[in-house]
């Protein structure tokens, strides 16, 4: 297969958190280099996946590791430690499946495993084992240490919530939320606002005219550029526990899950919510009140996309929102069809558009002959017409 050298190999390194310079993907590939070359083996290819998480993203889930297992002609994959690789047994099995199924075998420059060979194959499979322990270890230290922070009622870190901010710990080390006096009376009024029933549409709109400050971070500042409030980003505001002085907390959410639940909080040993009076907008009760005006209004674009009823693609890109120069789409509202714009989520009624769009279709095109496939044609093409019918 290969003249010059004896084998042909690919390389691989794998890092979760870039500026851990131990581990560095340079230190990584260096190492890997410097191990082909003292066997004589032909390095035809590098493939790294960076910022990746072994734990929460399998082998075959990884664009590198796919893009390896899409290269041909290579022997053998050289990695750094096995951890690299995979941090759960069972994935480091599927990955060596994957590669002997092509006759490529494992090599790791730091563990004394060569899976080119059975007894280096059973040893690295212990190794996967101790991998998970270590794993799982880090799992339960980190949470550990964000249970005592939440007891000592300092921040645990992440996102910080709208109208809040982060202080240095006046009690002792570390940090605590604060509120933000500038935010502050922007948050109050769109909560009021939300139990006096206006809907999330409606204060999006209101915060945009009136020149709200946007959340550090948040989902208002989309990819596409625009820079004024949006649905989500307001929505997740008013689930947000601390609202009532409580701090998420939900230790066991599963990956799948896409919103988080506005009731899964930091309790004490009775099982009673922590509340924090000092960052409290609104009480418990109203907090309760005001996600259960959330739910009766939850718009079905709002709603997560396996509870959605798939509607079809006619009648969407029919007409423009003024607003936003974008395509309305079409969707229910309440089990009514409606034109929905996807930036500022604003709805208009088809009870009236409906009829209007059939009488122009027949009145241009009524006199074609008709089948299934030209039906679908005249509709498409009534959809792609770019008019401003609105």
């Amino acid at each position: 297969m290969h003249t010059k050298y004896e084998r042909g190999c690919v390389l691989y390194a794998r890092l979760s958190v870039t500026k851990e310079e131990s581990v560095s993907i340079a230190r990584q590939l260096h190492s890997c280099r410097s191990y082909a070359e003292a066997r004589g083996w032909e390095v035809v290819g590098e493939f790294i996946d960076d910022g990746v998480s072994a734990t929460a993203n399998r082998p075959e889930d990884r664009k590198g590791w796919a893009a390896l297992l899409a290269t041909t002609d290579f022997d053998a994959v050289i990695i750094w430690k096995v951890d690299r690789l995979a941090r759960r047994v069972l994935d480091f099995l599927h990955a060596d499946e994957a590669l002997q199924q092509r006759g490529a075998g494992l090599v790791a420059v730091e563990d004394p495993i060569d899976m080119t060979s059975p007894q280096g194959r059973a040893f690295a499979v212990m190794l996967a084992v101790f991998g998970e322990m270590e794993a799982e270890a880090i799992r339960a230290r980190v949470r550990a240490a964000r249970l005592q922070l939440l007891k000592d009622g300092r921040w645990a870190g992440g996102g910080i919530p709208y109208g809040y901010q982060s202080a240095a710990n006046p009690d002792g080390p570390g940090w605590v939320l604060v509120k933000d006096a500038s935010r502050q009376p922007w948050l109050a009024e769109v909560v009021r606002r939300a139990l006096d029933g206006a809907t999330v549409n409606a204060i999006t709109t209101w915060l945009t005219t009136e020149g709200a400050p946007l959340p550090e971070g948040s989902l208002a500042r989309r990819k596409s550029g625009a820079t004024g409030w949006n649905r989500q980003t307001v929505d997740g505001i008013l689930r947000n526990p601390i609202l009532a002085g409580m701090t998420p907390h939900n230790p066991g959410r599963p990956k799948s899950a896409t919103r988080a639940d506005p009731f899964a909080v930091f309790r004490d040993e009775a099982g009673e919510p922590v509340v924090n009076e000092a960052l409290a907008v609104i009480s418990t009760e109203e907090f309760t009140t005001l996600q259960r005006l959330l739910d009766a209004r939850s718009a079905p674009q709002a709603r997560q996309r396996s509870e959605r009823e798939p509607t079809s693609p006619f009648l969407s890109r029919v007409v423009r929102c003024d607003d936003c120069n974008v395509f309305l789409c079409r969707g229910t509202n309440q089990k009514r069809p409606v034109l929905y714009c996807p930036a500022c989520r604003q709805t208009m009624s088809r009870s009236a558009f409906d009829p209007y769009l059939v009488d122009r279709l027949l009145a241009e095109r009524g006199t074609e002959p008709l089948d299934g496939s030209t039906v679908e044609a005249h509709w498409t093409a009534a959809g792609t017409n770019e008019a401003p019918w609105v």
